[in-house]
């Protein structure tokens, strides 16, 4: 079979498939709040909600992780056995300790200064691995993986939401070493969420806008 050919089996592969596969934003609950959510400025599909009156550097120096959630939808959750979920919680809660604690300092104890962090994976799409054996395939989208989340910061004490979003992503297709694994997509973007979590923390942290000059 020649490069053409095989090129063409694996697009009608794809075609017969749903290679336009995408990951959903969702409503699970888990947030005390959507209303307050909008779409994002620097993130693409993602709604988030900062509390721009809080400053970050001087009112918080300590962080509380909780576990990481799972919660899919029923018809989800019996798609994927408790080893994977257990497996991709544990590898977002790692990802999330390890950046966080280059900005605070890490405790299981609500008390002053101290924020709490939530998280919920809220769907989930593994690779077709057989899909993204070829890099012509994994360009084409049909076998990436991704998740769906919903996260939220609060006060550890006042439960004050200083920030919260609800996002959905798919790995990207330049990255074709993260195709070959089931869940390689998957923690991709799991670890691009704690990035930007990082991101949006460090940007609270300035002077809370002054209330008159809106008046």
């Amino acid at each position: 079979m020649s490069k053409t050919q095989r090129f063409v089996v694996c697009l009608s592969i794809l075609l017969l498939t749903g290679c336009a596969t995408k990951m959903k934003l969702t409503q699970t609950g888990f947030l005390t709040d959507y209303d307050q959510l909008v779409q994002s400025d620097s993130t693409k599909g993602m709604r988030i909600y900062k509390n721009d009156a809080v400053n970050i550097k001087e009112t918080y120096k300590k962080i509380m992780i909780a576990p990481v959630e799972i919660r899919l939808a029923p018809q989800a959750q019996a798609k994927f056995s408790e080893e994977d979920q257990q497996k991709l919680t544990t590898y977002f809660y790692e990802s999330l300790k390890t950046r966080l604690a280059k900005q605070f300092e890490l405790t299981e104890e609500a008390g002053p200064g101290v924020l709490l962090l939530r998280t919920a994976i809220t769907d989930l799409l593994p690779n077709k691995v057989y899909l993204n054996l070829h890099w012509s395939t994994t360009l084409l989208g049909g076998g990436i993986g991704g998740a769906s989340i919903e996260a939220e910061l609060v006060d550890a004490q006042s439960k004050e939401r200083v920030l919260a979003f609800i996002d959905a992503k798919k790995g990207k297709k330049l990255n074709y070493t993260k195709g070959l694994t089931k869940w390689g997509h998957t923690k991709e973007v799991l670890d691009k969420w704690a990035d930007i979590l990082v991101k949006n923390l460090d940007e609270l942290q300035t002077e809370p806008k002054k209330l008159a000059e809106s008046h």
